[in-house]
């Protein structure tokens, strides 16, 4: 079973993961204890990329929150190489601003409101032409999301954000040092929620040999 499907069946609130359970990975080889244990130990080992997976496929308010305080440490420690140290109260509003729109965008999914691309959130489209040609249904990665199922999120949602708390802000200023800090500290979440796949994988993996 995928990780983002195993995260809601120790989940008293879930009443729908033999539905997606049977959709989409068949009938699974672990049980429900086996999955939890194998969520704990992930939790164990990878911590923030498990947290910021719980956030992101149950939305869970408390993982939500623990997501967005490791985001801020992360990006406190790299501001300095990027924006400059970010000190007092106005650069602490910036730096807890910027981390709330990369969870944000994290956190999207086909779920989110307004959210899906024209696929309709599948990340594939038909390809008429070569469907005409074989008579058969023939499915491409969709162009707009590459394969995503989401609309893009444009780049100057989170550069005007910004310059709310930071009127000075230029173009010129946000392209050269702030949106490569923007995009390390999604590449960061995305990396994190990664390590945590890999690991319950592997975890998973054991399981099934035993």
């Amino acid at each position: 079973m995928r990780l983002k499907y195993a995260l809601t069946v120790c989940d008293p609130k879930s009443s729908q993961i033999v539905a997606y359970q049977s959709r989409t990975t068949g009938n699974s080889h672990l049980t429900r204890e086996d999955i939890c244990t194998a969520l704990g130990m992930t939790q164990a080992r990878q911590r923030v990329g498990l947290c910021l997976l719980y956030a992101k496929f149950t939305k869970d308010h408390s993982s939500g929150q623990m997501a967005l305080e490791e985001i801020i440490k992360f990006a406190r420690s790299q501001s300095g190489l990027y924006v400059g140290n970010l000190t007092g109260r106005k650069g602490v509003s910036i730096l807890i601003l910027m981390s709330k729109l990369v969870l944000e965008e994290f956190c999207r999914t086909a779920d989110t409101p307004n959210a899906k691309c024209r696929c309709g959130g599948g990340g594939q489209v038909c390809d008429r032409e070569q469907t005409e040609v074989t008579g058969k249904l023939v499915m491409i990665k969709c162009k707009r999301c590459r394969g995503t199922g989401l609309k893009p999120v444009p780049k100057s949602r989170a550069r005007m954000s910004i310059a709310k708390l930071m009127p000075s802000l230029s173009q010129s200023t946000w392209s050269r040092k702030w949106q490569p800090f923007y995009d390390l500290l999604l590449s960061w979440c995305y990396q994190e929620s990664m390590e945590a796949e890999i690991e319950y994988s592997q975890i998973t993996e054991v399981s099934r040999s035993e």
